[in-house]
């Protein structure tokens, strides 16, 4: 069954994540959506499980108000709707509320912009992006409420990406135009700042030397990549969303090349997560020059656009194809 409860009076963002996340954990729940804007907290569950709601929303969520000059927390009572909340509807893709029980994944195609906010913490959202942000905080030593708030407040009023409702063929050939286009542009670029920079600074920055290693590898790796999606993957998708029809040997052909291609992202994504702590996070030194700082943000630019470019076609795309 479905209950929508009035929590008129949540002012508390912080109160709002924890209860929702909270309720998430209950026995008997489905799935829990929340939105300000209502103020309301819908609910999916078994009908045994509904006192069990109320009380934690009770117990859990409150509100702040101010009394002669000083913030107090005032205890709300949730009330039980007669009908669906008037924000039901959009309360998944209008969120303005980021919780700990939302994938990461989703959370970037919702809120495009919030990509920056994980790139900062090294939070996975590409290659993980399935986990949620409860277990991805809980890995990385970060408490998911406090996480769940700062991106909550980080937010911007945006649309969801537009790349994100594509069909399979349209959004391969984003994949292919966009970040395809980029890495072959760059490639020759990246690489010569690479080399300019550990050539002068290696014998100060010794660090330099495995920058360059892994630099050379991740485009080792990269380069068969792409042409490999572009000459064989995403041909295929381009006709499946033709025919609308699959045999038995080319599902599995298509099954076995996209575990390959999962397989490879998550290598690609290992080899950046170790060039950026190598690099210190694309920190130039104090004594680096104009190409040093040119050189660590062209870096930089590369892993923010493969994460997203990794995440489209794990966490949207394969998913899409494979049903």
């Amino acid at each position: 069954m479905q209950t929508s409860l009035s929590i008129e009076g949540a002012n508390c963002p912080t109160c709002f994540n924890e209860t929702i996340a909270e309720l998430n954990q209950l026995e008997g729940v489905q799935s829990v959506h929340g939105s300000f804007a209502g103020p309301c907290i819908e609910v999916e569950h078994i009908e045994e499980a509904l006192d069990l709601i109320t009380n934690t929303v009770r117990i859990r969520l409150h509100g702040t108000a101010l009394y002669s000059d000083e913030v107090q927390m005032v205890s709300l009572e949730p009330t039980i709707l007669t009908c669906a909340c008037e924000h039901s509807h959009n309360i998944e893709s209008d969120a303005n509320i980021i919780t700990s029980s939302m994938k990461l994944g989703d959370i970037v195609t919702q809120n495009p912009s919030l990509a920056k906010e994980f790139e900062k913490r090294g939070l996975d959202y590409c290659c993980q992006g399935t986990r949620t942000l409860a277990e991805a905080a809980r890995k990385a030593g970060i408490d998911p409420e406090d996480l769940a708030y700062e991106l909550t407040e980080a937010m911007v009023d945006e649309a969801p990406a537009p790349w994100s409702t594509l069909s399979p063929a349209d959004l391969v050939d984003n994949i292919e135009s966009v970040h395809h286009q980029y890495l072959w542009d760059n490639f020759d670029r990246t690489e010569a700042l690479v080399e300019k920079v550990a050539n002068v600074h290696g014998e100060r920055h010794p660090e330099l030397l495995e920058v360059k290693r892994l630099y050379k590898e991740i485009r080792t790796d990269l380069e068969p990549h792409l042409e490999k999606e572009e000459q064989v993957l995403f041909p295929m998708v381009r006709q499946i969303s033709q025919t609308q029809t699959q045999t038995q040997a080319e599902t599995e052909d298509l099954m076995a090349r996209i575990k390959m291609f999962s397989h490879e992202h998550l290598v690609v994504g290992e080899l950046l997560a170790e060039l950026n702590r190598v690099t210190d996070g694309y920190c130039s030194p104090a004594d680096g020059c104009a190409t040093y700082a040119a050189c660590y943000q062209a870096l930089a630019d590369l892993e923010a656009d493969t994460h997203l470019h990794i995440h489209k076609e794990g966490n949207i795309l394969f998913p899409a194809i494979t049903g």
